[in-house]
């Protein structure tokens, strides 16, 4: 069985989503930035820049569709 590269707590992160908790939390934003941005790495096979990029971008847009603004 090959290895996931994504984590056990970075999948929940991803499945559970945002919330307006985690857009306020400093941290908890920023963890589930990169948790995004290792999987799309992985499922896309694009350069970090590139999905960190991409990642930050949907997470500031569903945050702002929830109310609340990253």
């Amino acid at each position: 069985m090959a290895e996931d590269p994504v984590s056990v707590k970075c999948r929940i992160m991803l499945e559970k989503g945002l919330d307006k908790e985690t857009c306020y939390d400093f941290r908890r934003i920023r963890a589930y930035v990169m948790c995004k941005t290792w999987d799309i790495m992985e499922k896309e096979r694009v350069p970090f820049r590139d999905a960190i990029r991409r990642a930050w971008a949907e997470a500031k847009a569903e945050c702002a569709r929830i109310s609340a603004p990253v």
